[in-house]
């Protein structure tokens, strides 16, 4: 980190500040519902194991019977459970805080904006992860949540961008042009303030930029393709094999591309490990 702070950033280094920073971001209830998940197991073998020491080794006023165990002893396993799931998620909410600060610090120091992603254009986030949000756009119901995408990437109901089948996609020359007109409806709302994606907020989204590896990459490529898919479907039925008779003709070939490309993808993804990280998730 200190080699980051040394020097202004270039490209790698920007994508890896933001990458820590959004890395620092889990969403809060989730972790919670994990340590409450630890603190029950270790209050059922706590438990188990009083209840054996105490059968083994306790006094036993009459020969061959179970030996009954304290009240006390059941509200101090429970009492041991809660605080283990307290100190756990105080812990990793205090590293989390901690590291947030620190590569803030970091973007900062490059002279960005942390909790604005998008002041300096859409460079830092892949093709994949534009469309994976472009597409998370297009299902949001909540008018406040689709102001905010709106601002914070230029995104517009009226763009190039449609599902069912799939417009565009990633590393192509009209991929480069939806970029183009994301960044200038940025550039045309630049005058407003643009809506900060704080610690709290990127926990419950996952909106900040991600270095993509190839399994990110498809993670994805999925979620959006799998809209597509799902677009298709609400409109020319569920049964992809009769979509020769349903769909458009302009339209059946990018949309059979669509529903190959789904299976693929997963199938994919089942052969190998999930790299870590929100899957937004929440969480984008």
């Amino acid at each position: 980190m200190e080699e980051l702070q040394a020097a202004p950033l270039g490209t790698d280094e920007e994508r890896t500040a933001w990458e820590g920073l959004a890395s620092s971001c889990s969403p809060p209830l989730r972790r919670f519902g994990a340590f409450a998940l630890v603190g029950f197991t270790a209050f059922i073998t706590m438990t188990t194991a009083v209840v054996l020491l105490y059968n083994l080794f306790g006094p036993r006023f009459v020969e061959g019977q179970g030996v009954s165990v304290p009240h006390e002893a059941f509200y101090a396993t429970m009492l041991l459970s809660i605080v283990l799931v307290v100190l756990g998620y105080a812990v990793w909410l205090a590293r989390s805080l901690k590291s947030y600060r620190s590569f803030a610090g970091v973007l900062r120091s490059g002279g960005l904006d942390p909790k604005r992603p998008t002041t300096t254009g859409l460079r830092t986030y892949s093709d994949e992860q534009l469309l994976a949000l472009r597409s998370r756009y297009a299902r949001l119901r909540d008018s406040k949540l689709r102001a905010l995408f709106e601002r914070t990437f230029g995104f517009e109901e009226a763009d190039s961008f449609t599902l069912g089948p799939l417009s565009v996609l990633p590393d192509t020359f009209e991929m480069n042009a939806l970029r183009v007109e994301w960044e200038t409806s940025l550039i045309l709302h630049s005058q407003g303030e643009m809506p900060e994606i704080s610690w709290w907020r990127e926990c419950r989204l996952g909106l900040l930029p991600r270095q993509t590896d190839r399994t990110r990459r498809l993670v994805y490529s999925l979620r959006y393709t799998e809209d597509s898919v799902r677009e298709l479907k609400r409109h020319y039925g569920y049964r992809a094999d009769h979509w020769h008779s349903t769909v458009p003709e302009g339209k059946l070939w990018d949309a059979v591309r669509d529903y190959e490309d789904a299976r693929r993808i997963r199938a994919a993804l089942n052969r190998r490990p999930q790299s870590p990280g929100k899957s937004q998730t929440g969480n984008g």
